[in-house]
Parts: C-alpha cells; structure tokens; sequence
C-alpha cells in the first residue's frame, strides 16, 4: 500500500513558529479519571477500536529504544511498548495518580515486565531518569491540569532526533455507530486547542494519522528541529498506514 504523508505546509509552519512563542491555555482540564478493576476480556475488546499494533506501528519503535508512555493509568499499552523495544529497550510508565502507580507495578510484576519501569510524576514535571526516543499520551491529555509546563517539561527528556504521539478522542459531535467506548465530552480536548497547546510548550504537529475511528493521533516534534524533521519524514517509505490530516 502506498503511503499517503501530509507534513505541514510551509504556511502552517510560519505560524507554528510564532506560535510556539507562547500560548496560554484555554481550558479547563477535566478531573482525573477514576480507574476502577479492567478484566483481560475487556482489554482484548478495547483492541479492536484502540488498535494498539497501529498505533506502534506509527511510532516506528525499534529494540532498544527508550519509550515514555506518559499518563499509562491501568497499564494498556505496555506490553504492546515492551514486545515494541524487547529485548534492549526500555519502557518508562508515568503516572500521577498514586493509586495507579502502585497498580501499575503490580501489574509490571505480574506479567513479568522486566523492561518495564514505573514513575510517579506530579502535574508540571515528570523525572524519567533516561531520555526517550518517544512519549505518548494515549487519552491522558486532557486531565493535564498544566499542559503547557507538563509538555515543556517533557520535551526535555526527548533525545535529538526525539518524537511525542498524542492520541485522544475527537469532540462531539459523535458519529452513529461507532464500535467503542466513547469517553465523556469533559475529557476530550479539540485538535486545534492541543494543539496550540502543544506549539506553546515548542512541539510542533509534523504529521497527523488516520488509522483510529474517531480519534486524534498526530506525532510531535520540538520546533528547533522542524526543518530537519520534515525533511526525514517526508522521505519515509514503507510506512504501515495512511496518513492524511486530522479531522476538525
């Protein structure tokens, strides 16, 4: 299958690069999530809407690579990360709930997750240990309370070269008919305020992914590393999925 890539016109990336100057926050984050028990059968129903393998996929993860999965509430996506960059890599799960922290160990230790480590961070700053070849925040960004410090703070734990994924649900109106849990409105934030958000903290959307029903799924890079990151992943070939612009 051909890939389809859509980086950011030249347009774009002027007012991104103003942008990125400062940006205040326009909303109101959305209180914490309360996790209750997730029984394996619903982690395998959630797979077939989620899609964690394409989700992956996009992040191009290789073995030995550091990956930060930033707001990992119940632990989710950390097999998918571990098997991702197994045997040599390394899986940083981040949490600010301290009841989920110890959640996530259990869980770490159950399963046998030897490249798995978990962090509690506050709401502005997160001390990963390591710098990461990649961030994601699979619908942990709205409950950000700080956005803009927490995505400044993590920008500095991003190596040269460094990618962050956001992956969150789009604002309603819904569509009929979609094959998934969807999350309340309180908990979603629209492309464009992430986004915004996102330039304030200097990250920049260079490509935006159109593989999950219904959801937000755009890769970030820091702005001082624009020009060179769009020359890269213009010249990408092979990639697993379509990408075409996000939906507004």
């Amino acid at each position: 299958m051909q890939t389809r890539i859509c980086p950011v016109t030249p347009i774009a990336v002027v007012l991104s690069l103003v942008l990125a100057c400062g940006c205040a926050s326009p909303r109101k984050a959305a209180p914490l999530t309360v996790h209750g028990p997730v029984a394996p059968a619903d982690e395998v129903a959630r797979d077939g809407w989620q899609r964690p393998q394409a989700i992956v996929a996009q992040m191009r993860l290789q073995p030995g690579q550091v990956v930060v999965d930033f707001g990992a509430g119940t632990g989710y996506l950390l097999q998918h990360l571990s098997r991702a960059v197994s045997p040599s890599g390394q899986v940083i799960a981040v949490e600010i709930q301290p009841e989920l922290v110890q959640r996530l160990r259990q869980r770490v230790s159950d399963e046998g997750l030897r490249n798995v480590t978990v962090v509690q961070s506050t709401e502005v700053s997160a001390a990963l240990g390591q710098l990461a070849d990649r961030i994601v925040l699979l619908h942990s960004y709205g409950e950000l309370d700080h956005p803009i410090d927490m995505l400044a703070a993590l920008k500095q734990w991003l190596r040269p070269g460094g990618r962050l994924y956001a992956v969150e649900f789009l604002p309603p109106p819904d569509p009929v008919g979609l094959p998934m849990p969807l999350s309340d409105p309180d908990h979603r934030v629209a492309p464009d305020t992430l986004e915004a958000e996102m330039r304030g903290a200097g990250l920049v959307a260079t490509q935006r992914y159109a593989v999950l029903p219904h959801q937000y799924f755009a890769m970030f890079v820091p702005t001082e590393e624009l020009t060179p990151a769009l020359a890269q992943d213009r010249d990408r070939v092979g990639a697993p999925e379509a990408v075409t612009p996000a939906a507004r």
